[in-house]
């Protein structure tokens, strides 16, 4: 499923009521497989997925260095793990032109 047709799938479900806003934002984790979390989450969204990595349905891989936090559906941790890394690499790429340019 592409993007698009997970949020709308996920909309849907929100509109009709059965999930609520919390379990929305995990669907669409567990949906895309991972997310990176390279910006700042409202309070209730971290909180949400916070409670959904205590109950094992989420992963969670805390901010290393310039390896950004990431969420992640716990069967595709090598693609979060992977996704970290490529992200990691492209900051060192960026970095690496702005004091060493060619």
């Amino acid at each position: 499923m592409d993007k698009q047709n997970i949020l709308e799938h996920v909309e849907d479900l929100l509109q009709r009521g059965e999930i609520t806003a919390d379990e929305a934002n995990v669907e669409l984790v567990r949906a895309e497989r991972y997310r990176l979390i390279t910006g700042r989450l409202s309070r209730d969204v971290r909180k949400a997925l916070n409670i959904a990595v205590k109950k094992g349905r989420l992963g969670h891989l805390k901010k290393d260095g310039l390896k950004p936090e990431v969420y992640y559906h716990p069967v595709f941790k090598y693609m979060a793990v992977s996704a970290r890394n490529r992200h990691e690499r492209e900051a060192v790429k960026n970095i690496s032109k702005v004091f060493a340019p060619e």
